[in-house]
């Protein structure tokens, strides 16, 4: 095992966005499973921002997921370990050396107005 693949210590589940047409010409969307990955997720502050949409606040907090290259995810797929849902933003390979991944993700938690 490389040093590298000892320090993904989490297995998350990836979705990909799926289209279900509703009978009227429109469609409407939804995620299916595609697998699992292991990898490590680490918040970034650099991206963190606060937004007022409709009666709530949103809070869009950046990670980073970390995984080995050649994994099956895309921009657009969703993340998700535990209660923590993440959307990629981009995928890149840092060394271009093919040892990892380096996934740009964004969290959003919103709080309801009551």
């Amino acid at each position: 095992m490389s040093v590298f693949a000892s320090l993904l210590n989490n297995t998350l589940t990836v979705e990909r966005r799926t289209r279900t047409a509703d009978g009227q010409g429109g469609h409407t969307i939804g995620y299916a499973s595609v697998g699992t990955v292991e990898g490590r997720i680490c918040p970034s502050k650099s991206g963190e921002r606060e937004l007022t949409v409709g009666d709530s606040e949103e809070q869009r907090i950046s990670h980073v997921l970390y995984t080995l290259a050649g994994e099956t995810i895309a921009r657009g797929d969703r993340v998700t370990l535990d209660d923590l849902v993440v959307e990629v933003l981009g995928v890149r390979e840092p060394s271009a050396a093919g040892e990892h991944w380096e996934i740009n993700c964004r969290e959003r938690q919103v709080e309801v107005a009551s």
